[in-house]
């Protein structure tokens, strides 16, 4: 055979998943038991698309699998109707756009019948890459169009290297200088505020160990994971350790099972246990002295969107509790992580359900006072957020936010509906195309960092 496996989901599913990281961007999937990978996938694909569309609707099914002639990666493409082969060649050659224009990259296009084209993709394997095009403009042999207004994203492919090295990349968006820093696949990149450098540390999470990268240098710390908490609450992003988002000079806080909060030295990786929660975290930061450590867990059993808030001193003892500080929707009964950080040593920011009122999904909480209000963006204007939302065709103010806004305020680079990294100029009202991978966010000299980990990772 040809092709090895099936590595991306059909695109079909991109529309009814925009919200949920692990479908935003496809992951790639294990081989299936079948020695036919072509027929092992196909069902699956005709039936869940079959299911919501009625006979006369033109419909693309997109499938994406890697080929064993060379580096190279094939897209399938199957209609339920004949396709006008012009328009599709067209509408690909018209959308095609990848992260790197100097990375060779060439295509071919193999009709086996006028309702199944292969999109053969060849690239230099060797570099971190991906691109993005859509075939919205493509239609059938009797001028029906393939796109949809309900689903905008269905028609829409991303490809990327299949590299066993994790990278992060910098690109300065203005000068075009470029570099890389090889690091680790992961499932968890989480942004870290080193206080012993000037500039921001990536924590690389891993099973056996963690990799604290400083993002200018490069320099790496090696953290050994403990072995697991007695008692652990099990969760939905596979890590049993979560680490804070700040780290000081020999030590930092780290919380076990999602149960048991530790002080853990840097130096001998020692721990001194501080609090044990009696439900299930959600999420943990530390203020910018060191002295405080704020938690959010579970208010209720069934492990439902209500979150009720305790702030420990560095010795474990209650400063601050309340029930129901953090309300973000969710099924019951998945435990993923709430973000939440400090803006100083006395103001936390807490999460919350975007939408109208609060756009980012944020709300400030003065832990003296015990007042709070919904965080702003003042740079988010009313022109902004209809650029976006046209350019993504969509109103939706989970889109917002992702924005990090470049330090002269000019450009926003986000995290679209497709899973993909764009780049949105203020100044040009222009929305480009960046990267296939996670968002980290911009270094202080300007330039623009994510991560290429192997497929999707969380960035609480």
């Amino acid at each position: 055979m040809r092709y090895l496996k099936v590595i991306v989901l059909a695109s079909v599913m991109l529309a009814g998943c925009q919200k949920t990281p692990s479908a935003e961007q496809a992951d790639i999937s294990p081989p299936p038991d079948s020695a036919t990978p072509q027929s092992a996938a196909a069902p699956a694909a005709t039936s869940s698309a079959t299911a919501s569309l009625s006979p006369e609707e033109p419909f693309l099914y997109i499938e994406q699998m890697k080929s064993l002639e060379g580096y190279g990666q094939v897209v399938q493409v199957k209609s339920n109707a004949d396709m006008d082969q012009a328009s599709l060649e067209s509408a690909l050659e018209k959308s095609l756009q990848t992260s790197n224009p100097q990375t060779a990259f060439s295509y071919t296009l193999e009709w086996e019948s006028p309702r199944f084209v292969q999109i053969r993709l060849q690239m230099d394997e060797d570099n971190a890459w991906s691109g993005t095009f859509n075939l919205d403009e493509a239609v059938t042999a009797d001028g029906r169009s393939y796109a949809s207004i309900e689903q905008p994203y269905r028609n829409t492919v991303v490809v990327r290297s299949l590299s066993d090295q994790g990278s992060i990349h910098f690109k300065g968006i203005v000068s075009g200088t470029q570099r890389m820093i090889p690091v680790w696949n992961t499932g968890w990149v989480k942004a870290v505020d080193n206080q012993e450098y000037s500039v921001p540390s990536f924590l690389f999470y891993g099973h056996e160990e963690h990799h604290l990268v400083q993002a200018m240098t490069g320099l790496e710390l090696t953290i050994p994971s403990f072995p697991p908490e007695e008692g652990a609450y099990g969760n939905d992003y596979g890590y049993h350790e979560m680490y804070s988002d700040r780290f000081y000079p020999g030590f930092t806080y780290m919380v076990s099972g999602n149960k048991t909060l530790y002080r853990v030295d840097l130096k001998d990786f020692t721990r001194k246990k501080l609090h044990v929660f009696d439900k299930p975290v959600y999420g943990m930061s530390s203020s910018p002295d060191g002295t405080r450590i704020a938690v959010l867990y579970a208010h209720d059993d069934y492990i439902g969107p209500g979150a009720d808030l305790l702030v420990l001193d560095q010795k474990g003892t209650t400063l601050l509790s309340r029930e129901n500080a953090a309300f973000l929707s969710h099924s019951d009964g998945f435990l993923s992580v709430y973000t939440l950080s400090w803006e100083d040593n006395t103001i936390l920011i807490l999460p919350g359900d975007n939408g109208e009122d609060n756009p980012l999904g944020k709300i400030r909480f003065d832990t003296g006072s015990g007042t709070s209000n919904v965080l702003l963006d003042e740079q988010i204007t009313k022109q902004v957020k209809e650029d976006i939302w046209e350019h993504e065709r969509q109103q939706d103010y989970y889109l917002l936010t992702t924005l990090k806004w470049s330090p002269d305020g000019r450009f926003a680079a986000y995290t679209s509906g497709t899973g993909t990294i764009r780049l949105y100029d203020s100044n040009e009202r222009t929305i480009t195309f960046v990267a296939a991978g996670v968002l980290l966010g911009w270094m202080p000299d300007g330039t623009l960092a994510w991560a290429d980990v192997g497929g999707h990772a969380y960035t609480f």
